[in-house]
């Protein structure tokens, strides 16, 4: 009796220790996510150099579902299956019918003026759903960035009603569900095209978004011998009200040039700028006063006030320097404008690289020249008044007989006029005889 009464504690310790193991990180239910890949069947979505988002969603969701179910204490379902549309409630209202207890609505994007770039995570504005929500995206977010996708934030959005401005966050947000809008990145800008142009960066973006969502969530997977059980998780307080986004423009944006190279119109500029209510996201810039400005360019780091770049003006402009900054709603600022020197024209720029023995050359050149046309004036001169100089006649085979049929006559001439002198002394000797 004794030896059972040993053994009886050191089984029921054991099976405990088997159940508690049994049991998820979030207790024993355990987590259900659905997977809301973005458009399909007639409604597209985005397009873009022979890619549409429909189909692109559909990769990455495929990839996201496969990778989160290689995790424990975890149930995944897709809103749609295959190439089928969904109206915005009907997705909400699946994840509903399934429990969820987050809905992922997965996307890219593209811009009005193809100009911007980057990821960004849309939430709720509302209650509990804007914590998980924004708990949510800043793993998401981080992720995304350590990738190499520019951050373009967490954002919200509303509509003239004062709700939740994307159908799908809406209605998720209205039976009690967290939701999150992944807009992966731009298909119309260059700077994301490398994240989406094959299968297999699609299938890391899905990764990625598995990754983001069990490290949310605390997961473990023996598969992958991966435990995110101690991954600390963000402490977002529940907001009074609706977290509306920041539609006012950045309060300051001042520039002064610190340089400027007339010759090579290298120019160096200082920008400083803030956003009280936001943060600062891009800025661009202009030499013509505004007429044209550079594509968008990070502004880095983003809490900075001040931020120095260099830009480059053409030859033969007048520079006037102004810039602009952006926040994360892309709402821009416009700076003062500068006004500089002209830049050397390339005629100007190519005349002053002569160096060294081109120089001299040039000068010994000039100095030959000159003297020719110094001569060349004074043989000019030398003629009478009203004269023009003539050109001496080619020294030709017909010009230099020419020339010996007058020497010819002329020595013709002189004799026939010897021979009448010679005639004429004679006559008179031979009368002064005859006297």
């Amino acid at each position: 009796m004794k030896i059972i009464w040993k053994v009886i504690p050191v089984c029921l310790i054991g099976l405990l220790f088997l159940y508690k193991k049994s049991i998820p990180v979030y207790g024993a239910q355990p987590v259900v996510i659905a997977i809301d890949p973005g458009h399909g069947g007639e409604n597209l979505g985005a397009e873009c150099n022979g890619y549409t988002e429909k189909n692109l969603t559909m990769i990455v969701a495929l990839a996201m579902k496969e990778e989160l179910e290689k995790y424990e204490g975890i149930e995944v379902y897709l809103t749609r299956e295959g190439d089928k549309d969904m109206s915005l409630e009907e997705r909400a209202e699946f994840a509903a019918s399934r429990n969820a207890d987050f809905l992922f609505c997965l996307h890219f994007n593209m811009s009005e003026e193809h100009n911007l770039f980057g990821s960004e995570v849309w939430i709720s504005a509302f209650g509990e759903e804007y914590q998980e929500g924004y708990a949510f995206a800043g793993v998401e977010m981080e992720l995304l960035e350590e990738m190499g996708l520019y951050p373009r934030g967490i954002k919200t959005r509303m509509n003239d009603k004062g709700e939740d401005y994307y159908g799908v966050i809406r209605h998720s947000t209205a039976r009690g569900i967290p939701s999150a809008l992944i807009e992966h990145c731009h298909l119309d800008q260059e700077n994301d095209t490398p994240f989406y142009t094959s299968g297999e960066e699609l299938e890391k973006l899905g990764i990625l978004d598995a990754t983001a969502v069990a490290r949310y969530y605390g997961l473990k997977s023996e598969i992958l011998g991966i435990d995110y059980g101690g991954w600390p998780k963000a402490e977002v307080p529940v907001p009074a009200g609706p977290v509306k986004p920041d539609l006012t423009e950045p309060d300051i944006c001042t520039i002064d040039v610190d340089r400027a190279d007339t010759e090579t119109g290298d120019i160096e500029v200082s920008v400083y700028a803030s956003d009280y209510d936001s943060y600062l996201l891009y800025y661009s810039y202009s030499w013509d006063g505004g007429r044209n400005f550079s594509d968008l360019q990070k502004w880095e780091p983003r809490n900075a006030d001040i931020l120095t770049f260099s830009m480059k003006a053409p030859p033969g402009t007048v520079p006037e320097v102004v810039v602009k900054v952006y926040n994360k709603y892309d709402i821009d600022t416009e700076s003062n404008h500068v006004y500089l020197p002209s830049i050397a024209s390339k005629k100007e720029e190519e005349e002053k690289e002569i160096s060294g023995e081109e120089a001299v050359e040039a000068g010994a050149m000039t100095a030959k020249n000159s003297l020719e046309d110094g001569n060349a004036a004074g043989e000019e001169k030398s003629l009478a008044p009203g004269k023009e100089k003539r050109e001496s006649p080619k020294a030709t085979f017909l010009y230099f007989l020419q020339v010996a049929f007058l020497c010819a006559a002329i020595l013709f001439v002189l004799f026939l006029l010897a021979g009448i002198l010679m005639g004429g002394r004679r006559s008179k000797k031979k009368r002064n005889r005859k006297k």
